[in-house]
């Protein structure tokens, strides 16, 4: 067996994509857990101690973390081996076999001569443990309701492109990312942890669903043509090269705003003047512009990979951010 072929097949540069709304819903909820213990515990507040906060101990919300890191991870490589089976048996990556170092896009396993048989194992056996560390998750938290949430992941990620009807072939791709990368993920990790969810949350959510989103919009600009070829309706393909470009830097824009929303109001009552704008936004701004600057320039297979890093990178400022108003 190729381990490296597999290594490839995993799309190593789209992971920091499932890790990201991971960070960044762990710190919104220990921001959260942190201000409603102090409110429970003042001496002029009549209002108990919520049960599940004095049970979220330091080392109980670690456990948790990691397995919500676990499960993401696996979550993404089993959407990436579908993505992978899917594409590789409709013939829309046939031109995908060679080394990407030659090529300029990322290598195919059904494309690279692996039977579509063992890519269809792969992903089964990463959906599995998917599901294992989802279910640890809900044995720890109690919150076996969210097995629907689970149900819904998974589908969502084995339609995207597989199926009768994959919404990936008619321009769906993105807000599948937005809500599943974003706000599914964030705000599930926030819920899991504290049983709620707040409004640092949901901003953090958004962001981490935009920079999720512009990492596929790169994605599919670079397969623009091949993808047009093939009949797949990506939101590039529907609009065109000029207004997917626009949109990519549009993007970019929203997600920066978005932390500018979050940090300044914070930063007045803190009365803290750099705090935003050089341990948050800053970092955050010089990633994304690296990645447009790269993208400007015709070089969208390093714009991709820069993305897959930048969307780590900005969901780890969130997180310091967020952390130090504790």
């Amino acid at each position: 067996m190729n381990i490296k072929l597999w290594m490839d097949g995993m799309r190593p540069r789209t992971l920091p994509a499932s890790v990201a709304p991971v960070c960044v819903g762990a710190s919104a909820a220990l921001l959260e857990r942190s201000r409603l213990l102090e409110q429970c515990t003042s001496s002029c507040s009549p209002t108990p101690v919520d049960p599940a906060l004095k049970a979220a101990t330091p080392g109980r919300l670690a456990l948790i973390v990691v397995l919500l890191v676990l499960l993401a991870l696996s979550m993404q490589i089993a959407a990436n081996f579908a993505n992978d089976y899917a594409d590789g048996v409709r013939g829309t990556d046939s031109g995908r076999g060679g080394e990407e170092a030659a090529s300029g896009r990322p290598r195919r396993l059904v494309a690279a001569g692996v039977p579509p048989r063992n890519v269809l194992y792969a992903t089964m056996i990463s959906a599995a443990f998917t599901c294992l560390m989802g279910l640890a998750v809900m044995a720890l938290t109690g919150h076996w309701w969210m097995i629907l949430v689970g149900v819904c992941c998974l589908v969502a990620g084995w339609c995207y492109v597989g199926g009768p009807h994959p919404y990936g072939y008619h321009g769906l791709g993105e807000v599948s990312v937005f809500i599943f990368f974003g706000l599914v993920a964030t705000l599930g990790t926030e819920y899991f942890l504290i049983n709620r969810v707040d409004a640092a949350g949901i901003l953090g959510a958004c962001v981490c669903g935009l920079n999720a989103v512009g990492l596929l919009m790169l994605n599919n600009y670079r397969d623009l043509d091949d993808d047009r070829r093939s009949g797949k309706h990506t939101y590039a393909v529907l609009v065109g090269a000029r207004a997917a470009a626009i949109s990519i830097y549009l993007v970019y824009i929203l997600s920066l705003v978005l932390g500018l929303i979050q940090f300044v109001p914070a930063v007045m009552r803190r009365g803290l003047p750099g705090f935003p704008l050089v341990l948050v936004l800053l970092p955050v701004a010089a990633v994304f512009l690296l990645i447009c600057r790269a993208f400007a320039r015709g070089q969208v297979p390093k714009a991709f990979g820069m993305a897959g890093k930048g969307t780590l990178v900005s969901a780890l400022c969130w997180s310091v951010g967020l952390l130090l108003q504790l």
